[in-house]
């Protein structure tokens, strides 16, 4: 004879045993939240911390050959925008030449931050009209080409007006002119360690006139350089101080 299970003990178990899943689960699932906020707690001033460089940016030359610059500061929106972890933007006057350019650097220790910020998207999205852009080299001062590029813009009617931009990127010392160069995921993490060395800078020279700009970019080119970490993590303005202080001690010492 086949025995017949009570009616309602079967479901009986049943819901026993899944209000007991679901308290383990439920369990589980606020324990795991609450350790990924505490972590989140923890990391966030770390993932948000402005990463300095040993020589900041406000301490680049005024005075670069004939250019005199002097300092455009960006709005706090600008700022809050650009996120970037030091900039520089300066109006620099070649008063022999009766030239004059904007210097802009921007440098951020997180790179993902950069994504987006380039010339023909910024510009263009200020009402800018792309022209079009151009692949060349600038003969340095001291020696050597610049790989960059050179953006050209118009402005719409019934406005007018119309500016050149030179631009290129420093990833870990080492210049590009392709954005998609610290695109990839691995440029997306989280600089934890604040590590100034692992960063990308944008360089953007404008001015109405090409030959200005060009100009401005052979002379300022190397000092850039000077200022951000080599591809070895060694910044040449640290060395270069530190010489030079030893210099004046040992002077110092000899009187």
């Amino acid at each position: 004879m086949t025995g017949k299970v009570p009616s309602g003990s079967g479901a009986g178990w049943g819901s026993v045993a899944s209000w007991r899943v679901c308290a383990v689960v439920t369990v589980v699932l606020l324990l795991g939240g609450a350790s990924y906020r505490l972590a989140m707690a923890r990391l966030r001033p770390l993932m948000t911390a402005r990463i300095e460089l040993p020589v900041p940016l406000a301490e680049f030359p005024e005075k670069i050959g004939r250019w005199q610059g002097k300092e455009r500061p960006l709005s706090a929106a600008v700022e809050r925008i650009a996120g970037n972890d030091d900039y520089l933007n300066r109006l620099y006057i070649n008063s022999a030449a009766g030239e004059r350019a904007n210097l802009y650097v921007a440098y951020s220790a997180r790179p993902r931050n950069m994504l987006g910020h380039r010339p023909r998207t910024c510009y263009v999205g200020a009402g800018w009209v792309h022209d079009r852009t151009d692949e060349t080299e600038v003969a340095l001062v001291d020696g050597g080409d610049l790989a960059c590029l050179v953006h050209r813009f118009h402005l719409p009617p019934p406005k007018s007006g119309q500016v050149v931009v030179l631009n290129y990127y420093i990833l870990n010392g080492v210049t590009t002119n392709d954005a998609s160069s610290f695109t990839g995921v691995g440029w997306r993490l989280p600089n934890i360690s604040g590590n100034p060395a692992w960063y990308v800078a944008q360089v953007q020279i404008s001015s109405s006139s090409e030959a200005a700009v060009r100009r401005l970019a052979a002379a300022t080119a190397r000092r850039i350089f000077d200022f951000l970490p080599d591809s070895d993590g060694k910044v040449r303005e640290v060395e270069a101080r530190a010489k030079m202080q030893a210099g004046e001690h040992s002077t110092a010492a000899q009187k």
